[in-house]
């Protein structure tokens, strides 16, 4: 019984593991509380069960509605009832439990909850699909799965930050504009990676088109992690650019 656990556990925890404590140990000004990080990607986890149920439900009503070898219900399906819902999830983590917490006070720390946030929401994932199929997918998972979460949360991360900064600034419009774009931005770049993974897409000629996209995905990624940690300060005196320079 144990071992079988550990033939669960370790494939699916050692990548979420690895590149969490990847990203926090990049935080060099103030570091974030080892504990609240940890706390945050539970929390990731477990607001992943309801998650689900949310998912499994608009799926019901989507499939009444289109026909599943559609490329317009792989669309919605991975967009809306998949992308959106997982993303709102995590993103209502930091909007519940961070937002408010004084330790959020510098530009990076939203990249480190969101992404704790994301992996933790990964992590549970990760065990019930090796639970499920088999320690076989375990490593096709850590090689795109786990990073494609990570990168999904340096978007959200990236704007969290801009959000919190507009609103110390008092910047009413910046702070509602930030917060959206925290959540469109995962929504959609999830929704087009799933999409493209998708049999659907395969069908219709899209599917080659992953490997170019996930490529891309990642080095707009690093340069997004590798400029707010290099040009890391305080909230209060963070530029709100929308852009860093170089993406």
């Amino acid at each position: 019984m144990r071992s079988s656990l550990l033939v669960i556990l370790v494939p699916a925890l050692l990548p979420v593991i690895l590149i969490l404590r990847y990203i926090y140990r990049l935080d060099k000004n103030e570091r974030e509380p080892l504990s609240l990080v940890v706390i945050v990607a539970v929390l990731g986890a477990i607001f992943a069960l309801p998650c689900s149920f949310v998912e499994s439900f608009l799926l019901e009503i989507l499939a009444a509605a289109y026909s599943p070898e559609s490329v317009k219900y792989a669309l919605i399906e991975n967009t809306i009832c998949v992308a959106l819902v997982e993303e709102l999830f995590k993103w209502l983590v930091i909007m519940i439990f961070v937002w408010k917490d004084r330790n959020f006070d510098y530009r990076y720390d939203g990249i480190v909850y969101a992404v704790a946030a994301s992996l933790g929401f990964a992590a549970l994932e990760n065990v019930l699909y090796i639970s499920r199929f088999g320690i076989e997918v375990a490593l096709g998972r850590a090689v795109f799965a786990i990073p494609g979460h990570t990168t999904f949360a340096v978007f959200m991360g990236f704007n969290l930050s801009r959000a919190k900064a507009s609103l110390l600034a008092c910047d009413p419009r910046g702070l509602r504009r930030y917060k959206l774009l925290a959540l469109i931005i995962p929504m959609l770049i999830h929704g087009l990676y799933d999409f493209l993974l998708s049999d659907q897409a395969d069908a219709a000629g899209y599917g080659s088109w992953f490997f170019v996209f996930v490529i891309l995905l990642d080095i707009i990624a690093w340069i997004v992690i590798k400029h707010e940690f290099r040009t890391d300060q305080k909230l209060d005196k963070a530029d709100n650019s929308p852009v860093p320079p170089g993406v």
